[in-house]
């Protein structure tokens, strides 16, 4: 059976729990959004990998994440390959991603990729909430079609809060071909990735490396960076470099031996 073939809609919520130690205190997965444990770089350390186990998100799919730190703990958080939302034109999924995390906690996230595919369309949801002291490095890749589709829809929203204050409120709309078309919003690029950096080892500062690079400064501690282009690697890359000049290398936390692969060819 083909994934559009699939004949019924799907909610799945995911949740996991991380203590002190790199303690898995709790895991509850439901298709498509496994999580699972595996060997973390740091002791100390409890690195998590998500695991596509379905299609998905395809239209009218809920699909959600719940990931909390206690005080205290240390996780990665990393995915097998990227989510890829397709569907028939007529309305939209959803991936959903509530993140918490207490007092001295740290997170270092690079979730799976997002491919829109030609005809999908996605809501991409993402909310954190941060003690004073918290860490965190939360990446997101989204990607407006396969090679040589035409691109997919989608709205990034972001929101975060430091101890019940807003830091970041955004909504990105790409679901008029118009609008991302001109040179203010896309000009012709199919690839966003974003990272969101927090915590006392960013050193955060406004920084402008090209049209399409930017680092914005929200306060003395947290950036938010944005690439733009039109291939993964290439803006990938781009992003690293951004991220590496703002982090002092003893804050950072090695991603887990549990590895992302983009895949954007047409089927």
């Amino acid at each position: 059976m083909g994934a559009l073939d699939r004949g019924r809609l799907m909610q799945a919520a995911t949740t996991a729990v991380v203590g002190v130690g790199g303690v898995l205190e709790s895991v509850s997965c439901q298709s498509p959004v496994t999580v699972r444990q595996v060997r973390a770089e740091h002791p100390g350390t409890c690195a998590l990998c998500v695991v596509g186990s379905a299609a998905g998100p395809l239209t009218g799919d809920h699909l959600s994440l719940d990931l909390t730190l206690r005080p205290g703990a240390r996780a990665t958080l990393a995915a097998t390959g990227a989510s890829l939302a397709q569907g028939d034109n007529g309305g939209s999924g959803r991936l959903e991603t509530r993140v918490q995390l207490g007092a001295a906690a740290v997170l270092h996230a690079r979730p799976a990729a997002v491919i829109v595919a030609a005809g999908g369309s996605v809501d991409v949801r993402l909310d954190i909430e941060l003690a004073d002291d918290a860490n965190i490095e939360w990446r997101e890749l989204l990607v407006l079609g396969r090679s040589g589709e035409t691109p997919g829809k989608a709205t990034l929203h972001w929101n975060v809060t430091r101890s019940g204050r807003p830091v970041l409120r955004q909504t990105v709309d790409l679901t008029d071909p118009t609008l991302t078309a001109w040179p203010g919003m896309l000009a012709g690029g199919r690839v966003i990735a974003s990272a969101f950096l927090s915590g006392p080892d960013v050193v955060a500062q406004t920084r402008i490396a090209s049209e399409t690079a930017v680092a914005a400064r929200l306060d003395a501690n947290t950036c938010l960076v944005t690439v733009l282009g039109t291939d993964v690697s290439e803006v990938s890359a781009h992003l690293d470099a951004l991220c590496m000049d703002l982090t002092l290398s003893g804050g950072r936390l090695v991603g887990a031996t549990c590895h992302t692969t983009v895949q954007t060819t047409a089927s």
